[in-house]
Formats: C-alpha cells, structure tokens, sequence
C-alpha cells in the first residue's frame, strides 16, 4: 500500500512539475511577445503644428509679406499656454555681409530691458532687503532729491528729468562723446547739477529712463555685485537664458550671436557713449530666451504669484486709450476687459515688442533691427496668435 501511495505522489508531482514548466513557457511567451508590441508614440509637435497651422499661416504671410515689402527685418515668435506655436527669422543679422539672422539671433532689448530690472528689483523686496516705500537716498548718499521712493522709480512716479537730455547737452555736461559715460557717472552728475525735475514726486506718470537707471544702481549697492552679474546670477541662469547678456559697452566680447542696428537708409548705427548706462537699457537676448523668460515668470519661478500680480497691476490712472503702467511693465485694457501685459523698446536702430495677454496665456515677441516702416500694434501683433 505505501508503493502505491509513493507512486501515486510521485506520478501527481511529475504531472505538477511539467505542468508548471508549461505554464512558465507559456508565460515566458507571452512577455516575449509583449515585448516586440510596440505602443504607438504620439508626436505632439505634428499634432500642435496640425492644430495651429491656420495661425502659423497668418503669423508667417503678415510678417513675410513686410519683409518683402523691405519694412521688416528681424525674429518672430509666438507661444499659447507655454507651447511654442511659431518662430522664425526674417532677414540679415549684417546687412554688409548678408549673414542670416536666426531665432537665436540676439537684439539690443532697448526700454524691454525694463521688465529684467524691474523683476530683479521685486526679488530683493520679496527677500526682505529692499521695501517699496525705501527712498532713493537710502542708497544712494548723494542724491540731491528727497522723498522719491523705490515704487515711483517702479512705477515712473518720480518727475526727474531724462538723463539721456541732461548728460547729452550742454557738451561742457559731458564733452568727450567718445568716451563711455556709466550709471555712476550720471548719479555725480546728478549730484553736481541738480537737474530740474518735471513734475512734484508721485503726482502724475511721466515715463523716464533715469528711473531705471536708479534702480539698477540701488541693485549694485544692496547685492555688492555689477548689474550685468547680479541679472545673470538671478534670471538668466536659473531660466537658462544662455544667450541674454546685459550690454555696458566695455564687454561687447560676451555677446552671443548679436545683431548690427540700421537706420530707414540702412546705415548702421554707431554704438554711442550713452550705451554704457543699464537699467534702462542694455539687454541684448533672442526670442528664443524670451520665451524663456515669459516660462519663467508665468512659473512663478522668479516672483510669488500675489508679487508678480501686483507688478502687472495698474499703477497710474488709465488713459483714455486704455493704457497704464506697473512695475515695469506697460498695460493695456481692450474693450472686452482683457488685459495685455507687454513692454516695448525703441533705440538706434532696434524696435522690440514683448507682449503677454494675462487672461488668455499668449506671448508674442518681436525684434528688429531695422529702423524701417511704421511702429507695430501692439495689439495687432498679440491678435495675430489668436484663433
């Protein structure tokens, strides 16, 4: 009887063991045939490029046909809910020598170097070092005004005159025109002449370069570290920015692909002494880096979001054309309450166009280096990326 039963046992396991043998093979083929089914891959950039095409067809026949026309010359690009919907280039980044400009191309920004300092500025009132209602004389020992507060530089509430008038004429200001004058430079000047001021501090707006100057100085003084390193260090890096450099006129060797500027009759134009004031002035970057930089600021990566919002809110009373400013940045409310968020810039050559719809999540950037045909709407240029 034990034969039996051990036969038995031995019989069952023999069928257990080559049963399970079985089921591994049959498992061992299945996840063999698993492996060669390939999952369809979905290509997003054909899908987008698909759904847009409509725009990138309007976008690219407006700007062609200017550039055709020989009333443009310069870098495009447009972006919905953070996804790039357009980009190109237009042009010659050296008319001499024919060289074509690229969407990495890089521009003299002109005043759309404001928002950089304006967002820098904010960083340090979020980090507890600066306050809004701080005034200027705080940092600066020897500015011969009182009462004007970091807010009214902010927001060009000031009433101080243009330096870019006081340090240009008389020549006796300023006599050798060669040679590169600085934001310390004007503040001695400032301090020596007491240039007469346009309107009593925080009464009306009056947009004014020496605004931002000021405020990159303060920087300079609270960091212990230059401008152009100190938005490096801050923006461009932590956004990888990798092509934006701020322009002083003593390190033109650490521009990256830049552009020469030209008048209407296509004669460029000549890098002036004034060029080595920032602040104001003086970013040079690429479409590509400003979408970036757009990213960066709908990210909340370089402000909170109730810091950010207050920058972009009105500041001054609204014009009939339904324009205002906030903290670097220029507004205007359209007649459906949708705001557009957006600076421009305009000097020696270089027309730029950095525009965001707040509501509908848009960017448009443009940049030329032509000084030829009108100024572009604003708001036609943001209404070219709409369905």
């Amino acid at each position: 009887m034990k034969q039996i039963l051990v036969k038995i046992f031995f019989l069952g396991g023999l069928a257990l063991l080559f049963s399970c043998e079985e089921d591994s093979e049959n498992k061992t083929e299945q996840i063999e045939i698993a492996e060669v089914i390939e999952i369809p891959k979905i290509d997003s950039s054909a899908y987008f490029d698909r759904l847009y095409a409509p725009l990138i067809f309007k976008i690219d026949t407006f700007f062609d046909r200017r550039f055709k026309e020989k009333t443009f010359n310069g870098t495009v690009l447009y972006a919905k809910k953070n996804h790039l919907v357009f980009k190109k280039a237009y042009g010659f980044s050296t008319l001499e020598t024919k060289d074509s400009l690229t969407t990495e191309s890089t521009f003299q920004l002109a005043s759309a170097s404001k928002p950089f300092t304006a967002i820098a500025t904010l960083m340090l009132v979020e980090q507890g070092k600066l306050k809004l209602t701080d005034s200027v004389e705080k940092y600066i020992l020897n500015f011969p005004y009182k009462g004007i507060t970091i807010e009214q530089l902010l927001s060009h509430r000031s009433g101080l005159s243009q330096y870019t008038h006081f340090c240009d004429a008389p020549d006796s200001i300023w006599p050798d025109k060669h040679k590169t004058i600085t934001n310390n430079d004007v503040l001695g000047i400032m301090a020596d002449i007491v240039p007469i001021t346009n309107y009593t501090p925080n009464t009306k707006f009056y947009y004014c370069n020496t605004n931002y100057l000021l405020l990159a100085s303060i920087i300079e003084k609270i960091t212990n570290t230059s401008f152009e390193e100190h938005l490096k260090n801050v923006i461009f890096s932590p956004l990888e920015m990798n092509s934006t450099v701020v322009y002083n006129r003593m390190n033109k060797d650490k521009l990256i692909k830049p552009v020469k500027a030209y008048n209407g009759a296509y004669n460029p134009y000549i890098d002036i002494y004034l060029n080595g004031v920032v602040g104001d002035k003086g970013v040079y970057s690429s479409v590509e880096d400003l979408f970036k930089f757009y990213k960066g600021l709908r990210s909340y990566k370089l402000l909170s979001k109730e810091l950010l919002s207050l920058a972009i809110s009105p500041k001054n009373e609204t014009r009939k054309n339904g324009k205002n400013y906030g903290y670097g940045f220029r507004l205007l409310q359209l007649e459906n309450n949708e705001n557009i968020v957006f600076h421009t810039g305009w000097w020696k050559g270089f027309r730029t166009y950095f525009i965001m719809s707040n509501e509908l999540d848009e960017l448009a950037v443009v940049l030329t280096n032509v000084k030829r045909g009108p100024f572009l709407s604003v708001r036609a240029l943001l209404e070219l990326g709409e369905d």
